[in-house]
């Protein structure tokens, strides 16, 4: 069976934000919980909490590690499936790592996404 998903650009790029950070969490890399939950921040109180709970989020990883399972590529697969489209959308005929051919690597069929004007 297939869906079809039509989102605005927007919510694509909220989909891939929440598709990057699972991943990014099953492979351990707990580091990126405060850097995802506000962005671009490099306040320097941000910046000291983030290395207070570093030691924390280091534990975390030590006790669950990377789980690079099914699912995780399946994710992957369909997180460079949105950067790719938004980047050809918004940059045609630019290059860039948003702008490389999607690498499958779940081994299923990759998900298709064109933009849509209108």
């Amino acid at each position: 069976m297939q869906y079809r998903l039509t989102l605005s650009t927007a919510q694509a790029r909220a989909a891939d934000k929440a598709i990057e950070l699972l991943l990014r969490l099953k492979i351990g890399q707990f580091e990126e919980i405060p850097w995802a939950v506000r962005g671009g921040d490099h306040s320097e109180e941000f910046c000291r909490k983030r290395d207070e709970a570093k030691p924390h989020l280091d534990a975390l990883r030590n006790i669950y590690g990377a789980q690079k399972d099914d699912e995780w590529h399946r994710l992957y697969d369909l997180h460079q499936v949105i950067r790719k489209a938004i980047h050809d959308a918004e940059h045609p005929g630019t290059t860039g790592v948003d702008s490389y051919t999607v690498m499958c690597t779940s081994g299923e069929r990759l998900a298709k996404m064109e933009a849509e004007r209108g």
